[in-house]
């Protein structure tokens, strides 16, 4: 008799302590980006993860030498020329797949324009689309 009491004690715990179906969870979004010193995604590359909106400045390794740059499907990254994402100077933002040659950058004005990004960023940050 005690065990049966038990059982059904322990039994409507843990019912109680499980979550409603209903309930959702947010996973902890991360942003990726891909670098590579040469174009057409070639020659040294990262890939690196961030939290969205996260400033992220270039290291050593790649500051001031990236020549195509791109988000992971689902993230639009904005890539700056200054540290700390500092809008006072150049900066674009794209899209997967991003630029694979970032000298002839696509940027807004008559179709066909573009600006040469390449070995200039110093920083960026990526949100999810």
């Amino acid at each position: 008799m005690k065990l049966s009491a038990t059982l059904a004690a322990l039994t409507a715990t843990v019912a109680l302590a499980a979550p409603a179906s209903d309930v959702k969870l947010d996973k902890r979004a991360t942003t990726w980006v891909y670098l590579c010193n040469d174009r057409d995604f070639t020659g040294y590359c990262v890939h690196i993860p961030s939290a969205p909106s996260e400033c992220v400045p270039l290291a050593a390794d790649l500051n001031d030498l990236v020549s195509a740059a791109g988000p992971d499907p689902g993230s639009f990254c904005y890539f700056f020329v200054n540290p700390n994402c500092d809008t006072s100077a150049d900066f674009f933002h794209v899209g997967y797949p991003g630029v694979a040659d970032l000298s002839r950058t696509p940027v807004n004005g008559p179709d066909g324009s573009t600006r040469n990004f390449e070995d200039k960023l110093s920083s960026y940050f990526c949100v999810p689309e």
